[in-house]
């Protein structure tokens, strides 16, 4: 994001950055506004950058034992290969999607977690890369972190694994799921993911829960199902209940408790979980500056 020409609540009309490549003279504005949820004005113009096309992408798919094996895997590969993406989801996604979509089993042996990487290389059917790649998968499966794993051939190929992820939030949407946005250090994932199946076992013992996300940065989608016989209300009710328990999880691992979705009005009640009471403060004052009248997108965030 190269420039902002923004209009605040006051009537103010500012040029951030100006295009400027470098620029270090006071505080950076711009990023105020990226993320403000129009609370603090109005963005009128915004100026990019064009960054470097990806280069050639190869597509695989691993099923895991576990999430502890999953962020070992991500550790290895990082430090040989170029990823531009590392997600994740578990069995009973791929179950939810499979039932509703009719794909065939991605991989010949079952795993508890998938984790679908995306590595990019200078030459296609480059044939040091397949080594590399193929040396690597015979090292994980030694260390017991991969079970099986299968390479897409060809563009359809990567399109139809990505599908097994991609397909996964419209899958759940007719089970009207309670959604959470969370985030955490990579290396506390699966510390994470056990203190939060711990609270959803406790509030609702024979729900199905379903993770999936991209854990190559620390994002979890968790999804709880609604069963068919319990009422909406009544579902969310003990959800709302539950959110607090697991916002004070994410809370004890250092957590946000909005990795991407913002706050708006949802999630006001927990954004103390993620935000000490100065910060918040700090934030009502920035408002007040930018917005004196509480005219842009009021009672959103806090």
């Amino acid at each position: 994001m190269r420039g902002l020409t923004v209009v605040t609540g006051a009537g103010d009309v500012l040029e951030l950055n100006k295009g400027l490549l470098k620029n270090n003279t006071g505080y950076d504005l711009r990023h105020l506004f990226i993320g403000s949820e129009g609370t603090l004005g109005i963005i009128c113009e915004a100026e990019l950058s064009l960054v470097r096309g990806p280069g050639h992408r190869r597509v695989q798919l691993l099923g895991v034992p576990d999430m502890s094996a999953c962020l070992e895997v991500l550790r290895f590969y990082r430090q040989r290969f170029a990823l531009s993406a590392f997600e994740f989801f578990s069995d009973v996604a791929l179950a939810k999607v499979r039932e509703k979509t009719g794909y065939p089993l991605p991989l010949s042996t079952p795993a508890p977690f998938y984790a679908l990487v995306e590595i990019e290389t200078e030459i296609e059917g480059d044939e040091a890369f397949l080594e590399a790649l193929l040396q690597a998968f015979e090292t994980c499966c030694g260390q017991g972190w991969v079970t099986d794993a299968v390479l897409a051939e060809n563009i359809s190929q990567a399109q139809g694994l990505w599908r097994y992820r991609e397909d996964i939030s419209e899958t759940l949407a007719k089970f009207r799921p309670y959604k959470q946005d969370l985030s955490v250090r990579v290396s506390r994932l699966p510390e994470f993911i056990r203190d939060v199946e711990r609270v959803v076992a406790r509030h609702f013992s024979n729900l199905e829960v379903v993770w999936y996300g991209h854990i190559g940065d620390g994002n979890l989608h968790l999804n709880i199902l609604k069963p068919k016989a319990l009422e909406a209300d009544s579902f969310m009710e003990c959800c709302h209940r539950a959110g607090r328990d697991i916002a004070e999880v994410v809370s004890a691992h250092g957590g946000s408790v909005s990795a991407e979705h913002g706050i708006g009005l949802l999630k006001k009640d927990w954004l103390p979980y993620s935000r000490s009471d100065s910060e918040i403060t700090l934030m009502r004052g920035i408002k007040a500056m930018f917005d004196p009248n509480n005219i842009m997108n009021p009672d959103k965030i806090f």
